[in-house]
């Protein structure tokens, strides 16, 4: 988690000495803190509270890179283990069935 925090304190830095204009539409950026969401696979990936320049114009969010590749680590880190859990649901199925067949062989 302090690598976490050391990673937004540093964002926080970077972004209020390099106040800017949005590339989109030329308004003004402002440091504020926003929530990161992606669906994939019918799952909600959430990460919240994360430092981001947002336009005060049109609302474009801009994030830091290091941010972004978190979360994406994040949600693959979670593709691995929901894939580790449903390997493990299908080998216990295939054991339960081969069980069945056995005992109504008997």
């Amino acid at each position: 988690m302090t690598d976490e925090k050391d990673i937004h304190d540093e964002m926080e830095e970077v972004f209020q000495t390099s106040m800017g204009t949005c590339q989109k539409c030329g308004g003004i950026l402002k440091l504020d803190k926003v929530n990161l969401e992606d669906v994939e696979e019918g799952k909600l990936y959430l990460m919240e509270n994360v430092s981001a320049q947002v336009c005060t114009q049109c609302g474009e969010m801009w994030v830091p890179e290091p941010i972004m590749k978190e979360f994406e680590k994040m949600i693959e880190t979670a593709h691995k283990f929901h894939k580790k859990i449903r390997k493990q649901k299908n080998k216990k199925n295939k054991k339960n069935k081969k069980n069945k067949k056995i005992s109504k062989l008997r």
